[in-house]
């Protein structure tokens, strides 16, 4: 099923309705994922649910599981305390809130954006993004998307004009287009108006497409009929030109809730009968036992924490919360990765027992599917044996190379074991983030590229990347201004360091991941990357879509178009947590397999 999203019409009647918002106050902004929440109070105090690329909605409730990040605080720091005014940016998909002296520019088509703007210059966007007409960066004049006929206040003789005039094949993809009606009401003005939606624009007689500016124009005027038509299509008139079960809501905004939360329902039913969900619960269990015996320690620290009844509860969560914990019923869980729970009424061996024992089940359930045919190889994953192996690591495009913590014990190990005074080391501006370690010689200072991949690295697989933000700041220090001995009267969080004197700032670093392969007749290896590789890869940046997802298709490219079976597991290990969205694939189809050699 595809995915849903509001279309111009929805989106003209429904900021009509949100015009009682108009006037509010800012008093919070919250984030998640890829969505953001601004609480406006206009008599009452409301949630508006702002998710790019889809759709925003109204809610009393507030939302759960918030994080924090870069773009949220400049969101604060515009926003908290304004009145704001809502309105639609001609007949685009584009929201604009209004806030005296700063403009919030929502785009709800394509990938989405959102972008911080004051006068005319773009503060700050929420995804860093190129287009061929246009760019979304920070420091430059905002541009909207390459003007459209703004159908909904359009004169009788421009609107003819145009649609005689449209160089599309129909009528319906005239509407549907060049108008930008969406294919729904397009599809319902041809049958309101009782001409053959296939018939080609250009055999248009004047009255006839006058006669059709009247119907859309009493279309657009119709008083506001929410509805659903067979879990399908949204609507917010009454459609004539479609039959089947309608459910209707007293508000678009109740309809716009129900139809994308039928969605993600739909989504959930389909993937549990999916085959591949046994692959997909593989994967997970496995990623779980992975990270249970790779934070063995701190876990055992964690239960031990919360089980010393010499201390109260409350200092005990404090404690807890100090390491990264929460505690919920039996329960403690990771905070910057609430998918981590650690069942504490059992010893740790019988969870990771439990879990080996449901992964050999699948396994075994997985070995009765019938065979599929392919044509991939089954081939050694080439292991580079080095210290840095069992961290995240690189070399940059002049060959430097990085070395990232996957966790707080391996951020202390790589701080404490393997910097040398000539090093930098790289930390995002957010809670949540690895140390990276850039290795430098004493007689070569880092080039610009260096920081700036090392930091692109770094803010990748920060919290960053799982809240949705497109690009975030990162620092650079050097060694002796890092340690684990704060100033007097001051205390630090476990696995925290203490950082004194000045700080090398890259702003606005993207964040982007490269999946690279490659491979020889034998071995094939994978890598990430903050450059574009020489050879075959997959390149992710934060987004919507889930996780088991973005390695499916990950691990089905590559199998299918390189020829080579991909482990699961070897890949998940690169992917930053979180959602993600793949914005470009490139397989190379130039080089036979058995020619590809470097690894």
């Amino acid at each position: 099923m595809p995915t849903r999203s509001i279309s111009s019409f929805d989106l003209y009647k429904f900021t009509k309705e949100l015009s009682f918002l108009n006037g509010g106050f800012v008093r919070n902004v919250k984030s998640r994922k890829n969505e953001i929440y601004i609480l406006i109070f206009s008599g009452q105090e409301y949630w508006l649910k702002i998710v790019p690329g889809r759709y925003v909605s109204v809610s009393r409730e507030k939302p759960d599981e918030t994080i924090d990040f870069p773009f949220t605080a400049k969101l604060k720091n515009e926003l908290l305390g304004k009145k704001i005014a809502i309105s639609m940016h001609k007949s685009d998909r584009i929201i604009e809130l209004d806030a005296r002296d700063a403009k919030l520019i929502i785009e709800l088509f394509s990938n989405g954006n959102i972008s911080i703007v004051k006068d005319g210059i773009i503060e700050q966007a929420l995804f860093n993004r190129s287009y061929g007409t246009r760019k979304i960066v920070s420091g430059i004049p905002f541009q909207y998307p390459p003007e459209a006929l703004d159908v909904f206040n359009m004169e009788l003789k421009d609107f003819s004009k145009s649609l005689i005039e449209s160089k599309r094949e129909n009528l319906v993809k005239a509407l549907a287009v060049d108008f930008s009606l969406g294919g729904l009401y397009a599809e319902e003005v041809c049958y309101r108006v009782g001409f053959d939606k296939n018939m080609s624009p250009r055999n248009l007689e004047k009255t006839e497409a006058n006669k059709i500016y009247t119907i859309a124009r009493a279309m657009f005027n119709e008083a506001s009929k929410p509805n659903i038509i067979e879990n399908k299509f949204l609507a917010v008139v009454e459609i004539r030109d479609i039959s089947g079960e309608r459910r209707d809501f007293k508000t678009i905004n109740d309809a716009i809730n129900s139809y994308f939360k039928e969605e993600e329902k739909s989504e959930g039913r389909a993937k549990a009968f999916d085959p591949s969900n046994i692959e997909n619960k593989i994967a997970e269990y496995s990623g779980f036992v992975n990270y249970i015996t790779e934070n063995y320690e701190s876990i055992k620290d964690a239960i031990r924490t919360i089980r010393d009844s010499d201390e109260s509860l409350e200092s005990r969560k404090a404690k807890l919360g100090s390491f990264g914990w929460e505690v919920r019923d039996k329960f403690i869980y990771r905070t910057d990765n609430p998918e981590i729970q650690i069942d504490m009424t059992k010893p740790i061996n019988d969870t990771l027992a439990e879990n080996y024992q449901k992964i050999k089940r699948l396994k075994a359930a997985l070995l009765k599917k019938p065979e599929t045919k392919t044509q991939a190889k089954r081939l050694k994953f080439h292991y580079e044996e080095a210290w840095y192996s069992k961290f995240r690591w690189f070399f940059t495009s002049s060959n430097k190379l990085v070395v990232i913590g996957r966790d707080n014990s391996q951020n202390i190990v790589l701080v404490a074991k393997h910097t040398e005074p000539s090093d930098l080391l790289i930390h995002a501006d957010v809670f949540g983030s690895p140390f990276g370690l850039l290795k430098l010689s004493k007689s070569l200072p880092p080039g610009e590229n260096d920081l700036r991949e090392a930091a692109e690295m770094v803010g990748s697989y920060s919290s960053a990347w799982k809240a949705g933000a497109g690009s975030i700041d990162v620092y650079a220090v050097k060694p002796e201004q890092v340690n684990k001995t704060p100033p007097s009267g001051e205390s630090l969080k476990k696995g925290a360091f203490y950082i004194e004197g000045e700080r090398t700032y890259i702003k606005d670093v993207d964040l982007k991941v490269y999946i690279n392969l490659t491979c020889n007749v034998s071995e094939y290896n994978l890598r990430s990357l903050p450059y574009r590789p020489d050879g075959d890869f997959v390149l992710i940046r934060p987004g919507n879509t889930k996780r088991e997802d973005i390695l499916d298709r990950i691990i089905k490219t590559f199998s299918q178009k390189a020829g080579i079976i991909i482990d699961r597991d070897r890949l998940d290990r690169l992917i930053p947590t979180g959602r993600s969205a793949i914005e470009k694939i490139f397989i190379s189809t130039s080089e036979p397999q058995k020619e590809r050699s470097k690894l």
